[in-house]
């Protein structure tokens, strides 16, 4: 067995040995056993993302029951500190679910309380664990979330006659406008991210840094296609979507407000949704949204299905219990104080806060 360091756990489920649980240090053990957890389980979860958080300084630590020399649970964790928003680990920070995968309750159980022996040695003020399903980890829950999945067809042309007309229309519109959709890799991630980080500015949100980006074109080569939509040569549009098995997620797309009425948005799903279809993709994942938020809709029309996720939290009882709140309304104002930045600065700052951010 490879390991880092071996955990002494307390209060482990029974016929779990307590000195299974161990830093991992073999990089294909590792991705062996999470390739093996089924759809949704093969891309989060994999070695790789140690680089992209490594492009903020994030240590990783990647918690593995074992049976013998066999792993049988997983749980990468992330550590965030900063001063003004405090000490977390988390499973994983910017992803809708990226928790404890394991053999068995008896597994996960140690590796949860491996988890909160580790934040306890390091003071975090609080662990969180975000799950696809509901778990017996902690009273405290934040359930606000959701997320959108659509099922997909064979064939694409099977799920354009399930769309609602008015979906239908307004892909023909941005048709009819001019829009242009095009997809490719790595070399149109400067197209990408200043749409990307222009629209996450309008909207008040920190935005990631191109590194970032890079880092993950870099590690996931196969799995990276980026899209942009594009008018008379300008692009106004973006998406990046990631394979992830039977599943096509899109874990980031922008466009720019002031084309809004030309369906941007619409073309550019739709080009995506179709593409999936045709490469025999399962699901589309649009990713989390807020119940009856504005995304919410957006996604639902699609004929998309709210999946509830659970993210719990562990640690300093109150912190943790004032987590499962979401955010506060000085958040809010902060929201408005970023729209108001210059681009640049923006750009500039955004990386030093939502590395901070989970």
């Amino acid at each position: 067995m490879t390991e880092t360091s071996v955990m002494s756990t307390k209060a482990l489920a029974s016929g779990f040995a307590s000195d299974a649980i161990a830093e991992c240090g073999d990089r294909d053990a590792w991705d062996a056993y999470v390739a093996g957890q089924g759809a949704g389980a093969g891309l989060f979860h994999r070695w790789d993302w140690g680089d992209v958080f490594g492009v903020y300084r994030l240590p990783v630590r990647r918690l593995a029951a074992y049976r013998g020399e066999r792993i049988v649970g997983a749980l990468p964790l992330v550590e965030q500190r900063s001063r003004l928003f405090g000490k977390h680990l988390v499973s994983l920070p910017w992803f809708d679910a990226a928790g404890v995968l394991a053999d068995g309750e008896a597994e996960s159980q140690a590796l949860v309380s491996a988890a909160q022996s580790l934040s306890d040695s390091g003071a975090f003020e609080t662990l969180q664990l975000r799950q696809l399903s509901e778990a017996r980890i902690s009273p405290h829950c934040r359930r606000d979330k959701v997320l959108m999945r659509l099922p997909l067809p064979g064939r694409s042309e099977e799920l354009w006659d399930r769309l609602k007309g008015n979906v239908r229309n307004q892909v023909r519109k941005g048709r009819k406008g001019g829009l242009d959709v095009n997809f490719g890799g790595s070399e149109l991630l400067p197209e990408f991210f200043a749409v990307y980080s222009r629209n996450m500015r309008d909207l008040g949100s920190p935005s990631h840094s191109v590194k970032f980006f890079r880092a993950v074109c870099e590690r996931f080569v196969p799995e990276v296609r980026i899209w942009t939509v594009s008018l008379k040569g300008k692009t106004i549009g973006a998406g990046f979507t990631m394979s992830n098995g039977s599943i096509l997620e899109i874990p980031w797309a922008s466009s720019l407000r002031e084309y809004g009425s030309l369906c941007v948005n619409h073309a550019m799903y739709w080009r995506i949704l179709e593409a999936a279809c045709d490469a025999g993709y399962e699901w589309f994942h649009f990713g989390r949204s807020t119940v009856d938020s504005g995304p919410y809709r957006f996604k639902k029309q699609w004929g998309a299905e709210a999946a509830p996720l659970f993210w719990y939290f562990l640690g300093q009882e109150r912190a943790a219990a004032e987590a499962t709140n979401g955010p506060s309304e000085r958040f809010g104002l902060a929201q408005q104080a970023w729209q108001r930045l210059p681009l640049c600065v923006s750009r500039r700052l955004g990386p030093l806060l939502v590395s901070k951010l989970a």
